[in-house]
């Protein structure tokens, strides 16, 4: 548990937000003073090469952000060792299952 300890895990906390906020304000930027949005534009730009790697890396921020949120939360609140293991350990199965169902979705429509 010392890779995400201390000081490591506020860096990655607040370098995830700011991936993430900037994603956020970019999209809702384009999507307030560009033209509308279609689905197939979306597709489109998310099939090109720089849209992939920008959702691959935004859904990279939010599971780490995701990880460490819950992690924090885990270890402050539940004392029983036990539980909190398995409760890490599903945490972390699930934020794993999705991370790998979201680049399944990015490089399968990008290829």
């Amino acid at each position: 548990m010392k890779l995400l300890s201390g000081q490591r895990a506020f860096v990655v906390q607040r370098v995830s937000a700011l991936v993430l906020l900037a994603y956020v304000a970019v999209a809702a930027t384009r999507l307030a003073v560009g033209p509308p949005t279609t689905l197939s534009a979306w597709q489109a730009w998310s099939a090109q090469p720089l849209g992939a790697v920008v959702l691959l890396l935004a859904a990279a921020a939010l599971m780490l952000h995701a990880w460490v949120g819950t992690r924090d939360v885990l270890l402050d609140y539940v004392r029983h060792l036990p539980l909190r293991l398995v409760m890490l350990a599903a945490a972390a199965l699930g934020l794993v299952a999705l991370a790998a169902w979201s680049a399944f979705i990015v490089v399968s429509h990008a290829l």
